[in-house]
């Protein structure tokens, strides 16, 4: 038997804390498809991967070549969660589960997969796990940060102290650490043979406003969905009709549209043997009325009302995917 590690990764999302924020706008965090170290006898046969703003699914078959079985523990790392900057700045949705609160699933050839889970708390790479649960409060205190507002004195005090509360807000004080949470279980891969993966989970998706200064390169904005999203010219035409119909239907909201982004990195796909076997992504907008776009060297093909698709062979990819959906609405 060979033994070896790799870690599954995820997609770019959005974490939504109970504090909401003025301009209604929160971050999007990045997270990793599939993050292996790099496999010399197992190949990633096929890739089937879907992506919208509500829900990542991903179907792998992995084949190993090798004349030995291997056993091999997969994690999936979810996005570091950094207390200092998300309880300052929101996140997109999450669950109201603050350990699997992007509700992670996964199936090994069809059958359910319980994996174990690890949460950790970090400081400047110390762990500070041990302090933060002796003092009572959650890892992952950006999704349920309740339990800071209602600390003893005396707690408080040890953990400003031990550096992991902002001296500079009495009686508040938000968390320093960083949480890291890492799903991981052992997978058998036998010799000649293929597994199927299957994973979803809810993206981290950001969301913000989009305006008719988005639409100028020389705007303030620095035409930061322009280039970050490859909006060309038929784009931003139809887009300057969606504001201005906005405009119309409320001349209130000065033409807002809302942007949800949502990422997801491909390239850890390459840490497989060889490339990509067969690769099919299917992008979703969700409402026919909405705008998707992104930056992508080949061609989306329209599949439905909703759907774009684009299918490879001996896939190997050069870049992740980051891709908007706009509209002019909030979604249901």
């Amino acid at each position: 038997m060979k033994s070896r590690f790799v870690a599954f990764g995820a997609i770019a999302l959005s974490l939504a804390t109970s504090r909401a924020i003025a301009d209604d706008s929160s971050a999007a965090l990045g997270m990793g498809g599939l993050e292996f170290t790099k496999s010399e006898d197992i190949r990633m046969a096929d890739e089937n991967l879907k992506i919208s703003p509500r829900k990542v699914e991903i179907r792998f078959v992995f084949t190993n070549d090798s004349d030995r079985d291997i056993d091999t523990v997969v994690a999936f790392p979810l996005p570091d969660i950094d207390t200092e900057e998300y309880t300052h700045s929101a996140l997109g949705t999450t669950t109201k589960d603050p350990v699997n609160f992007v509700n992670f699933e996964v199936r090994a050839d069809g059958k359910r997969v319980i994996p174990s889970v690890e949460q950790r708390a970090f400081l400047k790479n110390r762990d500070v796990t041990a302090l933060v649960k002796a003092a009572g409060l959650p890892v992952n205190a950006v999704t349920n940060y309740a339990p800071m507002e209602h600390m003893k004195l005396r707690v408080r005090k040890h953990l400003l102290a031990e550096g992991l509360l902002e001296p500079d807000d009495p009686g508040n004080n938000f968390p320093l650490w960083i949480a890291r949470t890492k799903f991981f279980w052992k997978q058998h891969f036998p010799a000649h043979k293929s597994v199927v993966l299957e994973q979803s989970y809810q993206p981290v998706t950001g969301q913000s406003f989009f305006s008719d200064l988005d639409l100028n390169p020389k705007s303030d904005n620095g035409g930061y969905y322009l280039k970050d999203y490859c909006l060309g010219d038929g784009a931003r035409a139809v887009l300057a009709k969606m504001i201005a119909a906005s405009k119309k239907a409320d001349p209130q909201n000065s033409g807002l549209l809302y942007a949800y982004r949502t990422e997801y990195v491909l390239k850890t796909g390459n840490n497989w043997k060889g490339p990509i076997g067969h690769f099919r992504l299917t992008l979703d907008k969700l409402k026919p009325g909405s705008m998707l776009s992104m930056c992508w060297d080949g061609e989306l093909k329209k599949t439905g009302l909703t759907t774009f698709e684009d299918e490879r062979a001996n896939f190997s990819p050069k870049q992740d995917i980051r891709l908007v959906v706009l509209d002019s609405a909030r979604p249901q």
